[in-house]
């Protein structure tokens, strides 16, 4: 999609995050995992020590994959009453669907009461789905399509972890095998909502300033998962990742002008330590500006970034006047860079 010149019309008005109530610790995935482990080798903590995820968070496994990011819908247009009204689309962008149609979109809609005059959609692009949200929903607002528009995203990682360690338990794993499926251990659970709105209406709110997005679809395979399993190629993965996250930024510059002092914080999907560390390390960003969640909640796909950006917020890493990166990675593979300012 072509570069937009500079947004003026966009803000974030409104967002809220819900968390799976179950804590789980690597080590008790490692317990589970004990036979296979020992058969293969491989020595207690590794899961740690590699990905730096310590925990992730889960919801019981009979809730729908989209439960989180209703939960989160609810908050937040509890707390802003007048929006609920204004709403003119809406964008789930969850992974995991429970079930192929109707759209998780409408489900969600439906919960919250929102009007027939709601265009609900589902918007998919692996972890990359939320960011792609905002921005369809900024650059429709930029065109005056629209006034306000509603991003959703939710992630029961449950049957895919259960899944996964029922695989990995077998007798017949390999350590081809376990790496391959490694990745999975990492997944959290969350949800989160956005609301997209007039900039000029909601003058405290945080100003989208434009956004550059790049894809390298030649590896798509890199990545492919069902509630039955993931598979990832690690170490090819992380390589192309970096490789079109480096290239998107350099779009940013050409585009707007970046350079590696213009965003006093990084908000971004994150995957695991060695992911985080090499992106931070090829965009120059210094390790006081990156806001890390993975070491608490693990992968948590397309809710990581709103999820973080939430929180951020709320414990004061982010500050007034600052220029802040809201970015993503996803599956496909896509990468997405948005550039917020706020007041």
């Amino acid at each position: 999609m072509r570069p937009s010149p500079r947004f003026t019309q966009s803000a974030l008005v409104g967002w809220a995050r819900d968390l799976g109530p179950d804590r789980l610790s690597s080590a008790a995935l490692e317990a589970a995992l004990s036979p296979t482990m020992a058969r293969l080798k491989l020595p207690q903590g590794i899961l740690e020590s590699l990905t730096g995820v310590s925990y992730r968070r889960l919801y019981p496994a009979d809730l729908p994959t989209h439960y989180g990011g209703l939960q989160a819908a609810k908050k937040l247009l509890a707390a802003n009453p007048d929006l609920t009204d204004k709403i003119e689309l809406h964008f789930s962008t969850s992974v995991g669907r429970d079930f192929l149609e109707p759209s998780v979109a409408s489900t969600v809609a439906a919960a919250l009461g929102l009007g027939p005059q709601v265009k609900s959609l589902d918007l998919g692009s692996a972890c990359l789905g939320f960011v792609d949200g905002l921005e369809m929903a900024a650059r429709l607002i930029e065109a005056g399509a629209l006034e306000y528009a509603l991003v959703t995203a939710g992630e029961n990682s449950r049957p895919l972890l259960e899944n996964t360690l029922a695989r990995l338990a077998s007798p017949e794993t390999t350590i081809q095998t376990f790496f391959r499926n490694f990745a999975s251990l990492t997944l959290g659970s969350g949800g989160a909502a956005m609301v997209v709105g007039p900039a000029a209406l909601h003058p405290q709110a945080p100003k989208i300033k434009g956004v550059v997005s790049l894809a390298d679809t030649n590896s798509n395979d890199l990545c492919q998962g069902d509630f039955g399993g993931m598979e990832t190629e690690a170490t090819k993965l992380l390589i192309a990742g970096v490789k079109l996250a480096a290239a998107t930024f350099n779009l940013g510059q050409k585009t707007y002008g970046w350079t590696d002092q213009t965003f006093d914080a990084v908000i971004c999907h994150q995957v695991s330590r060695v992911n985080t560390d090499k992106l931070a390390q090829t965009l120059n960003i210094p390790d006081g500006r990156l806001f890390k969640t993975y070491p608490e909640y693990g992968n948590m796909g397309p809710v990581a970034a709103p999820f973080s950006f939430d929180l951020a917020f709320e414990s004061g890493f982010l500050k007034s006047g600052q220029t802040v990166a809201l970015m993503g990675i996803g599956s496909g593979l896509a990468c997405s860079m948005m550039e917020l300012e706020l007041p």
